[in-house]
């Protein structure tokens, strides 16, 4: 209680202070030579004191800009650029209260007192692209580029390290218009000194073709990180090293050197605490809150699903540039991974009445090897063509051994029980490459080609000893050595041509054609002995086809855009799809060819989006069977009908509004599919023994929906307070039909997330966060006791906590009580306490204690329900450990 009373007391004395300031508001109207109104003018208001930026903001369509909560009685400056005019500031001071109006500013004369500026404005919009100077952005020394972003106005933070550009999520960041090593881009922002950056600079990423694009609003958000000339020369990285309990470890390496144009990175880590990302002190992203359940490692390095891994990974980039035309960009990435995982899974499922028990108990031990490389050529002929090639390889083994005791029971005795005592081992290649070449013949003409290749090849070889006892038939015991070799080879080949016509000022258009190869070849080869009775080849039961098809797609769409705010994009295509089946002489090949029309629209106005489509999609064959295989004594699979095209249509709205202050928006989308796939099941009850059959079955629907807003109440350079929710609700249906009892059931699944964040002086933070999730599933089949409707709610209260740079020492915790299922009928709570404490030395090094899981309560768990089974899982997870490590960090500077 005193601990609130005091933070009350704060927020109250911090309240009252802020009021008898008295904080003023200010507006104007931007006006060319003209006197037409200049929108996006940059408008920056300074602190005279010590040139710190207080705020800034951009003028609207009508050149008109206003300011609130503009601190009072202080010296300031009033700082104005555009692109069309010189930039110009003056000084002033509000009164307590006061509402100033500049009225109409004229850049071309000398108003406000005028003044030539000869160093670059604090903010200002050069074409697409805000900028940002770093030299008005006071931070301490040693700071990282994150904590200088920090104080960048109409960007912001989270305690996660996620980046919000006026409300909006930024996806990368460059370094010198170069992509930075890996795709997380908190790599870059925890790992560059502040000091190295003299532009920060924001856009939406077009990428370089010219290509009509339907809403700029949609493109992605970028940073771009311009070092200061005389660093254009520098290594930096950082080195890291633990060890601790139960033999956990971690250690890895970040080396980066930049010479001009050419950027080499390289890149190592191992650990065995299931952490695949780079980045040290994550706890946040990594532990806590997210990590006692969540598959959030898939980051460099992959990802650990189940079990505990041993990851050790290393890669290089190079990115060279040859002038301002070409670039070149390399990629390796090698990793080895080492899992071990148990399991156990209880399930109980109705038959006609009849209760069976199955309990699951397993024990996986898998290697993994990986080599991938991704390059990327781009050459720019001039300001109107250019091509771009990017080839990709990547090369995996893996091997494992696997373990299982099932048994199956009713409710007066046990039904079977087997034993599965296997190994596997399997190869995969892949080769990939786009390449893309862009033509502009002239301001309203384009013309672009495309190829894309993909070649895959796997191979899989399963050897297992089945034991199976039964107690209510004969014969009692099956012994089964099998012995099952896959191969499957999928090769995708695409060409396609785009024209593109700007030459109706309100009405571009695009014709475009393509033409699609694809083939894939899956072949079985079974060896089987049967209670030692001898090897034979299971030719019979042996799954060997191949299908390939062909799509020729013409196609027209409009960009119609009649007023400011409304935008149509209409259009339709021609697809002649030709199937074909061949059955390696088992049954006579099957070859089809269909027509079909393709229309689609989509209508925004303003930021609501309202979208339609059409699409035709190949059969799905992951569960064609060409021939029965009997040769399990308890699972049999049944041959399956020739699967047909699936014609899709889609239907979606989205709102999105953007602001400093707060981001809200939905979208909901629905799918509708004429045919999907089904599984019928029957069992006999005296032995367990399960009979399946996949088939075509009828129509399903999906629907995605979403809602967010997320709300700053208060951010200056003291407090930082935000509130945010979001919920998102989905359904997909499935079929299945069990023991002759058809039923389509609709899973429905709802998670709402309510979180407020505060900060306070960038020192302190503090995020309690709660999370409601339900998950239930509907029945076609009423009044039928083997089809149960259930309804399972989890909860999730937690709450983070960050002390940072605090006496040169930094903490970082997350608590977290989860309230969910511990058996098919059993719930409990469970406690999740993760911290890390660091010092912080001079030299940018630091020594680092971590806790994970401190109260040893860490679990996976699954609960579900699927057809007539509820079931429910859980497998090894990690638990309680303690690391104490060093982490380094250095940059050596070198000028020209």
């Amino acid at each position: 209680m005193r601990a609130w009373f005091t933070f009350i007391l704060i927020l109250t004395s911090f309240h009252l202070s802020f009021a008898q300031d008295g904080p003023g508001s200010i507006k104007g109207r931007i006006i060319n030579h003209e006197d037409l109104p200049l929108e996006k003018a940059t408008i920056s208001i300074l602190n005279k004191q010590d040139s710190s930026v207080i705020s800034y903001g951009m003028t609207d369509s009508k050149g008109e800009f206003n300011f609130i909560k503009i601190p009072s009685k202080k010296p300031l400056i009033i700082f104005i650029t555009h692109i069309e005019g010189s930039s110009i500031h003056q000084d002033f001071e509000l009164n307590a209260q006061e509402k100033k109006d500049f009225g109409n500013i004229k850049l071309s004369i000398n108003e406000l007192e005028e003044v030539l500026v000869s160093n670059p404005p604090p903010v200002r919009m050069n074409k697409d692209t805000l900028e940002y100077n770093t030299d008005y952005f006071k931070t301490l020394p040693n700071a990282n580029v994150e904590e200088l972003i920090k104080q960048l106005p109409g960007l912001q933070v989270n305690m996660d390290g996620t980046i919000y550009y006026q409300g909006k999520e930024v996806s990368s960041v460059k370094v010198n218009g170069k992509d930075f090593f890996a795709s997380d881009l908190k790599i870059a922002t925890r790992n560059l000194d502040a000091s190295l950056v003299k532009t920060v600079q924001v856009y939406r990423d077009r990428g370089e073709s010219k290509e009509i694009v339907e809403n700029e609003e949609d493109l992605p958000v970028t940073i771009n990180l311009k070092f200061k000339k005389d660093f254009l020369r520098a290594d930096f990285g950082k080195m890291y090293a633990s060890g601790g309990t139960h033999g956990r470890y971690e250690a890895g390496a970040l080396v980066n050197t930049f010479r001009d144009t050419l950027q080499v990175s390289l890149i190592a880590f191992g650990n065995n605490i299931n952490r695949q990302s780079f980045e040290y002190s994550e706890l946040q992203e990594h532990g806590g809150l997210s990590r006692a359940e969540s598959n959030e490692f898939q980051n460099f390095g992959g990802r650990n699903w189940d079990g505990l891994g041993n990851d050790v990974a290393g890669g290089i980039n190079i990115t060279n540039d040859w002038g301002k035309n070409t670039k070149l960009n390399v990629m390796y990435m090698t990793s080895y991974k080492k899992i071990r995982n148990e399991s156990q899974s209880n399930q109980v499922s109705l038959f006609d009445d009849v209760r069976q028990f199955a309990e699951y108990e397993s024990t996986n031990n898998s290697t993994n090897w990986s080599h991938d490389i991704t390059s990327l050529f781009r050459h720019r002929f001039d300001t109107t063509a250019f091509f771009e090639f990017k080839p990709s390889v990547s090369l995996k083994r893996n091997n494992g051994k696997n373990f299982t005791d099932i048994s199956i029971a009713n409710d007066s005795s046990l039904v079977n029980s087997t034993i599965y005592d296997g190994f596997n081992s399997g190869n995969t290649s892949n080769y990939n490459h786009d390449f893309f070449i862009e033509k502009q013949f002239s301001k309203n003409h384009i013309v672009s080609f495309r190829n894309n290749i993909g070649i895959n090849s796997t191979k899989d070889q399963n050897e297992n000893l089945d034991s199976t006892r039964f107690y209510l038939t004969t014969p009692n015991e099956v012994l089964i050595w099998q012995n099952l070799s896959n191969s499957n080879s999928n090769n995708n080949l695409s060409f396609s041509i785009n024209y593109g016509n700007k030459s109706i000022e309100k009405l571009n258009f695009e014709l475009y054609q393509s033409y699609v190869i694809n083939s894939s070849k899956p072949e079985e080869t079974i060896l089987v002995n049967r209670n030692n009775t001898g090897v034979y080849r299971a030719v019979d039961s042996e799954n060997s086809y191949k299908f390939s098809y062909q799509d020729h797609i013409s196609g027209i769409k409009f960009f119609w855009k009649p007023i400011d705010k409304l935008s149509v994009n209409f259009g339709t295509a021609y697809q002649i799809k030709n199937n074909h089946f061949a059955f390696n002489a088992i049954e006579p090949d099957n070859k089809t060819q269909k027509t079909y029309w393709l229309p689609n629209i989509s209508i925004r106005y303003d930021r609501l989006n309202i979208s339609w489509s059409k699409d035709v999609r190949p059969p799905n064959t992951y569960a064609f069977r060409l021939q029965d295989n009997t040769l399990s004594p308890t699972s049999i699979r049944l041959r399956s009908e020739i699967f047909g095209n699936v014609s899709v249509q889609q239907f979606g709205i989205n709102y999105n509004k953007y602001s400093n202050k707060y981001q809200a928006g939905f979208y909901a989308n629905g799918n509708y599919s004429d045919k999907s796939v089904g599984y019928r099941i029957w069992r006999d009850l005296t032995t367990a023994n399960s009979t399946s059959q996949a088939f075509q079955s009828g129509e399903v629907y999906s629907t995605n929906l979403a809602v967010y807003f997320r709300y700053t109440v208060l951010n200056n350079k003291t407090w930082q307070l935000d509130v945010s929710q979001n919920s998102y609700a989905y359904t997909h249906q499935n079929y299945s039909t069990i023991n002759d009892v058809a039923n389509r059931t609709t899973q429905f699944q709802m998670n709402f997330d309510q979180e407020f964040s505060m900060m306070y002086k960038n020192k302190i933070g503090i995020s309690p966060k709660y999370t409601l999730s339900s998950n239930r599933n509907f029945n076609a089949v009423k009044d039928n006791s083997d089809f149960v409707e259930t309804n399972y709610l989890s909860h999730n209260l937690g709450i983070g906590l960050n002390l940072i740079d605090i006496k040169s020492f930094t903490l970082e915790s997350s608590y977290s009580l989860q309230n969910k299922a511990s058996g098919l009928n059993e719930r409990e709570n469970f406690h999740i306490l993760n911290a890390s404490l660091y010092y912080n030395f001079k030299n940018k090094s630091q020594i680092k204690l971590t806790g994970f899981d401190i109260l040893n309560q860490n679990v996976s768990n699954h609960w579900g329900v699927s057809g007539n089974t509820n079931y429910f899982y859980n497998s090894m997870t990690l638990q309680q450990y303690f690391l104490l490590g060093y982490v380094y960090k250095f940059n050596i500077l070198k000028t020209k």
